[in-house]
């Protein structure tokens, strides 16, 4: 299979594109076949070798299609995301056509987004995550401030699995008199500099 490999520490011409065998099916693993991938802050640490680790496929995340799972908790076929758990780190990641994760860092995905969407949401998803609903333990009730609401966290997809499931106040900090249609959507009342959306369950 093509992967990006990591050739030296350096620039973006340490990356190269080679052909390296195919991950083989393993128990408690999931080979996905990657049909998009995000690209990472962390990933360019990785390349300049200022990190203590560094796999030679780079690649924390990615979003395909499953091809083997010996120990059934996906079935093949399945669209998955894939994210963390040593992937581009401590086990070749996404930067490739296949991919092998620990199963305890894939999701199974229902989504009607195209594969290049999709692979703008899982670790930004999970970091935005983690930092409202177990750092901030944000809960029902509470108001939350949005600075940058038409960056990628804008996705209507991402704020509707954050919201769905509580009802809240999201207020959007937006620049300007901008308007943002997608998030229109959402039911942001536009009015000023500031917006309150009102998110019920």
């Amino acid at each position: 299979m093509r992967a990006i490999v990591l050739d030296h520490f350096g620039g973006l011409d340490s990356l190269v594109i080679k052909e390296i065998p195919e991950p083989e099916p393993e128990p408690g693993k999931v080979v996905i076949q990657v049909k998009a991938f995000g690209i990472n802050h962390a990933e360019m640490h990785m390349r300049r070798g200022e990190w203590a680790e560094a796999a030679p496929v780079s690649g924390i995340e990615c979003v395909g299609i499953v091809k083997s799972c010996p120990s059934g908790e996906f079935a093949v076929g399945s669209k998955v995301a894939a994210l963390m758990g040593g992937l581009g780190r401590t086990i070749n990641g996404s930067y490739a056509e296949y991919t092998r994760a620990n199963v305890s860092g894939v999701v199974q995905l229902e989504s009607d987004l195209p594969w290049d969407e999709l692979a703008a949401i899982p670790e930004s998803y999970a970091t935005a995550w983690t930092c409202l609903f177990r750092n901030l333990e944000f809960v029902k009730g509470q108001t939350l401030l949005i600075r940058g609401a038409t960056s990628s966290f804008r996705l209507r997809g991402r704020i509707h699995l954050f919201f769905g499931a509580r009802e809240c106040v999201l207020q959007l900090k937006m620049a300007g008199n901008k308007r943002d249609d997608g998030t229109r959507q959402l039911g942001v009342k536009f009015g000023g500099s500031s917006h309150e959306a009102h998110r019920r369950s």
